[in-house]
């Protein structure tokens, strides 16, 4: 809801106040969206609540609205001079800003309940963060061990074809001791990249999920302050 609905909203259920006192109200709602501000509209609905309350409370307390008397203010009878004065004070609708107890409980209870389940959040904490850790110590040391095994075999295969003077079998013998070296080398440095890439993947579905709650949450307040 933006603030010219809340306002056309409001006019129409005001439509039984005397011309006066419904004009008085919108202006008086209308400068108050203005003192704060259009970076604040959406707060300020959030404090208001919706225009049928408003509405409400603004017919309980303005005199010549046609509601049945016990639902009007003490003094309502009387004239309605000095009318700019009533709205002077946001506290003479009592009420137009929602409560905010039952906000107030449902923290209280998630705090309550992650205070008594802690060890076994916790707990699971810890396991998670245990394993993510031993994969990335893993991956890591996958990686640098293939490259030196890799290094390492490169040379051997180099020395082998090198030694070839002192026979055939010999140096077939230890050139291909540095190929299996440089296979399992690069087998190493594969499975060090595939956990890499798995972290990585991991740390973006996380990234996705957090940025998903985020507008989950935006979305429901302002489901809220339309209401």
């Amino acid at each position: 809801m933006t603030k010219q609905e809340f306002l056309q909203r409001l006019n129409r259920l005001l439509a039984d106040v005397t011309p006066e006192e419904r004009e008085e109200a919108l202006r008086y709602y209308e400068e108050y969206f203005d003192e704060a501000g259009p970076e604040q509209e959406q707060a300020v609905l959030a404090e208001l609540g919706s225009p049928e309350k408003v509405a409400a409370i603004i017919k309980a307390n303005v005199p010549g609205s046609r509601i049945p008397p016990r639902y009007q203010a003490p003094g309502a009878g009387q004239a309605a001079a000095g009318g700019a004065a009533r709205y002077a004070n946001p506290p003479q609708y009592p009420g137009a800003a929602p409560k905010n107890d039952n906000r107030t409980l449902f923290w209280v209870a998630v705090v309550a309940a992650l205070l008594i389940l802690s060890p076994l959040w916790l707990s699971v904490l810890g396991t998670v963060f245990g394993a993510l850790l031993a994969v990335i110590i893993t991956a890591v040391a996958l990686v640098f061990s293939g490259a030196a095994v890799v290094i390492a075999g490169i040379i051997v295969t180099v020395k082998g074809f090198l030694t070839i003077g002192a026979g055939v079998g010999t140096a077939l013998l230890v050139a291909g001791m540095g190929v299996l070296d440089v296979v399992l080398g690069f087998a190493m440095l594969g499975v060090g990249f595939a956990l890499c890439m798995l972290l990585v993947w991991l740390w973006r579905m996380a990234v996705r999920g957090w940025n998903r709650a985020k507008e989950a949450l935006a979305q429901k307040k302002a489901r809220g302050n339309e209401q």
